[in-house]
């Protein structure tokens, strides 16, 4: 691979993460709403908050961030030659960054210093889908993608997913799943 081929994959692989930030924002931020909109269908529940707890929550950056991955490389991928193994590891690593962020910042705020309001939540998913794509752009361009990383980056990924089913349907009574408007679990 030549020089110049190096730079152009590079800066689009940095736009590419920029671009991803607005989206995953915006479509996130609908996905909030999807599961009333979709008429509180039961299939919807596994990629949608279906109600106002924590780990419902995570889905709106968890799925958003998984669609613009697929998508750039499904359809740019090829042409702007990714690399299947970076692209992958990348993805996943902001998929699972964002969640992280999220529930530390959430607990944090809340346990710590008493605070706990809709604009702190707004700001943890804003901050935390910035800090999920600034991490994947640096993971993209400086981990080298060995097996191992790859197999548990999937395996973590494939646990997430499996989680979101499953706890969408059949939550425990922890925190971290209570609808607080309601004081239940589940839809």
């Amino acid at each position: 691979m030549t020089e110049k081929r190096v730079f152009r994959s590079d800066a689009f692989v940095i736009r590419s993460f920029v671009a991803g930030i607005p989206f995953i924002l915006m479509f996130g931020g609908l996905s909030h709403f999807a599961f009333a909109w979709l008429g509180n269908v039961s299939w919807a529940a596994p990629f949608v908050p279906v109600n106002e707890s924590v780990w419902e929550h995570l889905k709106m950056s968890y799925w958003s961030t998984f669609l613009w991955f697929l998508f750039i490389f499904l359809f740019f991928g090829k042409n702007n030659r990714l690399s299947p193994s970076r692209w992958l590891l990348a993805g996943i690593v902001s998929m699972l960054f964002c969640p992280l962020l999220i529930v530390t910042g959430f607990y944090t705020l809340k346990g710590a210093f008493g605070i706990e309001s809709l604009f702190t939540d707004g700001m943890l998913f804003f901050f935390g889908i910035i800090s999920g794509q600034l991490l994947a752009s640096r993971t993209y361009r400086y981990v080298d993608p060995r097996r191992i990383w790859l197999g548990t980056a999937a395996v973590l990924w494939l646990l997430f997913a499996l989680a979101f089913v499953l706890f969408s349907f059949q939550p425990p009574a922890l925190p971290l799943f209570l609808d607080t408007p309601t004081g239940s679990y589940g839809f």
